[in-house]
């Protein structure tokens, strides 16, 4: 195992300091995308900056790093590592308010045992905020008079796991977690009637519940390097049921969904000096959620395809600064008013060293920008998103 010296371990601890306050200071996140209202959420992958580049493969790229949807990819990490994501978006539905809020789909920790690596990670599964308002005549025993409803849900469905990484020999590599989702989940809903046809006395009505979540889940991962020149790898991601408890005084039972088992494929090829390019695919079955949901709100089967390029020689002031660009195809697995729904989005980013030791990059930034869309039937909603990840001691 490879030891920080004193000097780097001192620089690791002053980096430290503002990634806390970075994570600590982040806004909240607020309403994002009308997509969110379907089914359980809007599916929000665990990646970092630079998979989301690269067209969202997250799984079989080149080096080493901290990702939930590649457990094995940790194998090579040989010094104590954190990875935090930071993750703002903004959507717009044709001409409607742009709305957005802040996200931290991948956070990490890592500590290298000899050869094997223990990992923590958080990570991101499920969006659940949003908010729709509606404008409706109500036939009152005083006459018509004008409400407006007002849906809101705030919070997440996320996921924590413990996982262990190792390489064997120059070509193969495992990992494997477990862990468990979490996180909470608050609905209201609010009618506001017109002050001025049933006056300023009448109080707004709102009722409003929160559950808590829970359900294990579990991940394996291969990677395999056949030459300097190839990486493939290989995911299984099993998730049990999702259970939403009643908290906080809400009533109710507890309810349970199906989730699925999703599959991850992806691979990194070096066309050139400096130029990679990478391939992935997805494929999860929501088929059993629906039956939970009411019948037809999710599809059986979705797929997401993703590839991108990274060059390699870029430069800024003397600092190694790679360049990517990348496209991706995700089928939404949950129905939007009876339509299914997809979502397209063109990326780009870049990495940077932002700190080094004698030997390696001690701290790193990585950033990459997204324009994409989601379409279901008729609705199309517009979105921007950034991505922002920060890696220290990574090897």
């Amino acid at each position: 195992m490879t030891l920080i010296t004193s000097r780097s371990g001192g620089l690791l601890r002053s980096l430290l300091l503002p990634l806390v306050a970075f994570l600590l200071l982040a806004p909240a996140a607020s309403a994002q995308s009308v997509f969110n209202a379907g089914g359980l959420g809007l599916l929000l992958e665990p990646l970092d900056a630079r998979s989301r580049a690269m067209g969202g493969v997250g799984t079989g790229l080149q080096g080493w790093h901290m990702l939930m949807t590649d457990p094995a990819a940790a194998g090579g990490l040989n010094l104590p590592s954190i990875t935090a994501t930071f993750q703002p978006s903004t959507s717009q539905v044709a001409d409607g308010p742009e709305v957005g809020g802040t996200r931290f789909p991948v956070i990490g920790v890592s500590y290298p045992f000899g050869r094997h690596v223990v990992v923590a990670q958080f990570g991101s599964f499920l969006d659940q905020d949003w908010e729709v308002t509606a404008n409706r005549t109500l036939d009152l025993a005083g006459g018509p008079v004008d409400a407006v409803d007002r849906y809101t849900s705030q919070g997440g469905i996320g996921q924590v796991r413990l996982g262990w990484a190792a390489r064997f020999g120059d070509q193969v590599s495992l990992g494997a977690n477990v862990g468990s989702l979490t996180g909470t989940v608050e609905r209201r809903f609010t009618r506001e009637l017109d002050p001025d046809q049933v006056g300023s006395d009448v109080e707004d009505y709102q009722v409003q519940g929160r559950w808590r979540v829970s359900g294990p889940t579990a991940g394996v991962g291969v990677n395999w390097d056949p030459s300097d020149f190839l990486r493939v790898g290989v995911g299984l991601e099993w998730t049990g049921d999702l259970t939403l408890a009643p908290s906080g005084g809400t009533a109710g039972a507890e309810r349970e969904y199906d989730m699925p088992l999703t599959l991850r494929t992806g691979g990194s090829f070096t066309l050139a000096p400096d130029l990679v390019l990478a391939l992935g695919m997805t494929r999860a079955d929501w088929g059993g959620v629906d039956a939970d949901l009411g019948g037809d709100a999710a599809r059986d089967v979705v797929w997401g395809y993703g590839g991108g390029l990274e060059w390699g020689r870029a430069s800024l002031r003397g600092r190694s600064m790679p360049l990517r660009i990348g496209y991706r195809i995700q089928e939404l697995p949950f129905h939007f008013q009876g339509e299914a729904s997809d979502e397209r989005a063109l990326s780009g980013g870049f990495g940077i060293n932002l700190a080094d030791t004698e030997t390696m990059p001690v701290a790193r930034l990585e950033f990459s920008l997204e324009r994409g869309s989601r379409d279901a039937g008729a609705l199309s909603e517009d979105y921007w998103r950034t991505t922002l990840s920060l890696r220290l001691a990574g090897g």
